[in-house]
């Protein structure tokens, strides 16, 4: 079962919110290959949003290669090998870092005090060196 949660007060458009949560969903594992995912209308009326909302969503994920579509079938997830899912990965955790990257600038953090933050939190998370 999927769970997608969309905030209607977050500012971010929800199809978008539907994207990132699919795609987190992908690259964590949750979601198996070839996995049926909701259809359209179901999603839609599980969130309570336009279905053409969702149909831009699973637009966006086909066309970045998170999902395809068989018509009359369904919505599936796309096969991936972990090159790829690695890739992707680290290309949504780029657009979060720059944001928090933005925040130490706006909060006049010196890069090198920044830098030996990130290391440290990064050895408390994943333990010593690697």
């Amino acid at each position: 079962m999927i769970w997608v949660k969309v905030d209607f007060h977050s500012g971010e458009p929800v199809y978008k919110q539907i994207v990132q949560s699919l795609k987190g969903d992908i690259i964590s594992g949750k979601l198996s290959n070839n996995e049926a995912i909701p259809s359209i209308r179901e999603l839609a009326r599980d969130l309570n949003i336009n279905p053409n909302t969702v149909a831009r969503a699973y637009r966006e994920l086909e066309s970045e290669g998170y999902i395809y579509t068989r018509p009359g079938v369904g919505n599936f997830i796309k096969q991936s090998d972990e090159k790829t899912m690695e890739t992707k990965a680290l290309e949504m955790l780029g657009n979060e870092l720059i944001e928090i990257i933005n925040t130490a600038r706006s909060y006049k953090l010196p890069r090198k005090k920044f830098a030996e933050f990130v290391m440290q939190t990064i050895d408390n998370v994943y333990g010593g060196d690697e």
